[in-house]
């Protein structure tokens, strides 16, 4: 009876064996052909502070992508999942939790690759 929980124990060790390492990103990165963009977004019409957390949009275009299956990590690749998405190109809006230098990594599902990585900008408020 306990070769079933030892064959999952073994299996476990296995994957956790082949996971690729964790990579934290210290510059922007985009893997050529790739378009990666972060942009900060005012926390509403009329607040715009850039001292507390603030929203921010993020936009990819992959061309010549075999599966395009990506996910968006936070910090690094193996931090927080916040979306995936199955499209060469999309849009993802991130809550109003982002912050300047913020670090988001656009990650290949199936291969575990890094395909691009940028900090959130400061925000830009207009003048009051």
């Amino acid at each position: 009876m306990r070769t079933p929980a030892l064959a999952a124990v073994a299996f476990a060790l296995v994957l956790t064996a082949c996971a690729p390492d964790e990579v934290v990103p210290t510059e922007p990165i985009a893997l050529d052909g790739v378009r990666f963009e972060v942009e900060a977004l005012p926390q509403g019409e009329a607040t715009c502070d850039p001292a507390q957390p603030f929203p921010a949009r993020v936009t990819w275009e992959v061309s010549d992508w075999a599966d395009p299956k990506f996910d968006l990590h936070l910090r690094s690749s193996k931090g927080q999942l916040i979306a995936r998405h199955n499209t060469a190109k999309g849009e993802q809006r991130i809550d109003a939790y982002a912050r300047e230098g913020l670090w988001i990594l656009l990650m290949d599902r199936n291969t575990r690759l890094l395909v691009a990585a940028k900090p959130v900008p400061a925000l830009v408020c207009p003048p009051a």
